[in-house]
């Protein structure tokens, strides 16, 4: 197993959307009472929690009488989650479940509002922003939306990416010539095997397989000689 880059689980939102301080400061308070941990070690077996603030959107006192920014009403909180991305979010029995919907659950416990969590792909990450279908996307890479034309919130978790092989059959990259990469559908795990050399100067390109379960059927079955996805995508899938 390679390391190839990594993937960063982030909260995006419409550019200067006043929602963006009122939902980071809640994943900092989700954070320092261990909802977030407790979160991560029900679906991952470990606390992979690591809480980034820095230069993120935060409430501001108010200018005259040192009180904080008035929250809005109370409303309905709309999350996208990524579809089919198990243990983050999944539908088991018609029924939404995962990592990413727990914690979309929680902060809306913690903001006070409803929650509706709205599955979606990381390449719909900006259209559904753009067009009000979701109110903040959670657990995406900033690199799936354009730099500056949307604001970038709390970072509270980051994954390798990584190329995997089978057992046997492959004991290096040269030995990749001419095969075929699977990959998951993520903008992120593409531009990975895109952006390593020691695979381009290999590989014959990368099949994309909607699924990590489909990925890691393929590299089972021959299909193809590597598979390159989320590591925490892995570990779960793997298990099944």
């Amino acid at each position: 197993m390679e390391v190839i880059g990594q993937r960063h689980y982030n909260l995006l939102f419409r550019l200067n959307d006043r929602i963006a301080p009122l939902v980071n400061a809640a994943m900092a308070q989700l954070d320092d009472s261990g909802e977030l941990s407790s979160a991560s070690l029900r679906w991952l077996g470990r606390d992979a929690i690591d809480l980034d603030m820095r230069n993120v959107p935060l409430p501001q006192e108010g200018e005259e009488d040192g009180t904080e920014a008035e929250t809005p009403a109370e409303r309905t909180l709309i999350v996208g989650v990524e579809a089919d991305f198990e243990p983050m979010a999944y539908e088991d029995n018609g029924i939404l479940r995962g990592m990413s919907v727990d914690i979309a659950a929680s902060l809306g416990v913690a903001l006070g509002w409803g929650v509706r969590c709205q599955p979606i792909t990381a390449s719909e990450v900006e259209a559904q922003l753009a067009s009000g279908n979701i109110d903040v996307a959670l657990g995406f890479d900033p690199g799936t939306v354009k730099a500056g034309k949307y604001t970038v919130g709390v970072e509270y978790m980051e994954s390798d990416i990584v190329l995997s092989v089978r057992r046997s059959g492959v004991n290096s990259l040269r030995e990749l010539r001419d095969q075929r990469i699977g990959t998951v559908d993520d903008p992120s795990v593409i531009a990975a095997v895109k952006a390593d050399e020691r695979i381009t100067r290999y590989a014959s390109g990368a099949t994309v397989y909607l699924s990590a379960r489909r990925c890691i059927s393929a590299l089972d079955n021959g299909w193809c000689a590597a598979i390159a996805m989320d590591e925490i995508m892995l570990e779960y899938a793997a298990k099944y």
